[in-house]
């Protein structure tokens, strides 16, 4: 005797089972969707970026370096006044060259690009002192170049931020990750930092905010403050982040 077993039938309409199935699909094609867009505008804010960079640094660097060059050789043969003048031109020359320098690593950090986030970001406390420390207990995956840069800059602000507020006391970055990546900057000071129109860290949460991710504040009175951004990575579905 054979045992004839039931057919599977598809759930009858209206029972909620393809509608559920629907609705699944559309979450996950506006997901994909959202990230790459997001994808896009970060992407195109990087090629800006080193866009601006190369043009300062090929551009007006090159201009400041002919002119300090040809001051210099006048200064070989001018005597008097006009010697005196060319010094105060050399000078003028020299800290212009410097400040577009600067300008040029805040735009694009060399080291981020040569030696990753955790090495860029001890470079930047190492400027405020041996009271400011860089802590990533766990090796970085691979990180998309544009993440990579706000995660920098923002470390770098809120490192800037202590420093004008706190100078002087302890400064701790914690660097991880998981589904984003996590920086928490946290100082020794007296706290009562805040979000203000306009300041330092309400620009920063603007700028995390275009990658989907956010800032967050803990500043109790008598300290510490800590402020922590955490920055998608913008994979799709299916991505890890890990290099192949």
């Amino acid at each position: 005797m054979h045992m004839r077993w039931p057919r599977a039938r598809r759930a009858p309409a209206g029972t909620g089972v393809e509608t559920g199935v629907d609705h699944e699909a559309a979450a996950a094609a506006a997901i994909h969707q959202i990230t790459a867009s997001r994808r896009r505008i970060a992407e195109a804010y990087e090629v800006e970026r080193l866009r601006i960079e190369r043009d300062l640094h090929d551009g007006a660097q090159q201009y400041f370096v002919a002119a300090a060059m040809k001051v210099g050789e006048a200064q070989l043969t001018a005597s008097g006044v006009t010697a005196q003048l060319l010094d105060d031109a050399a000078n003028n020359l020299r800290s212009g060259l410097e400040a577009l320098r600067r300008t040029v690593r805040g735009i694009h950090p060399q080291e981020l690009t040569d030696r990753g986030l955790v090495a860029a970001v001890e470079s930047a406390a190492a400027h405020y002192g041996p009271h400011a420390t860089v802590r990533a207990p766990h090796p970085l995956p691979q990180i998309d170049a544009p993440v990579l840069a706000a995660g920098y800059f923002f470390a770098a602000e809120a490192l800037t931020n202590a420093a004008k507020y706190a100078p002087g006391a302890p400064v701790n970055v914690l660097i991880t990750c998981d589904s984003t990546l996590n920086i928490a900057v946290a100082d020794q000071g007296d706290g009562g930092a805040q979000f203000v129109p306009g300041r330092g860290l309400e620009g920063m949460r603007d700028r995390i905010a275009a990658f989907g991710g956010d800032v967050e504040l803990r500043s109790p009175s008598g300290g510490p403050t800590t402020v922590t951004a955490r920055i998608p990575l913008l994979l799709y579905r299916g991505e890890s982040g890990i290099a192949p």
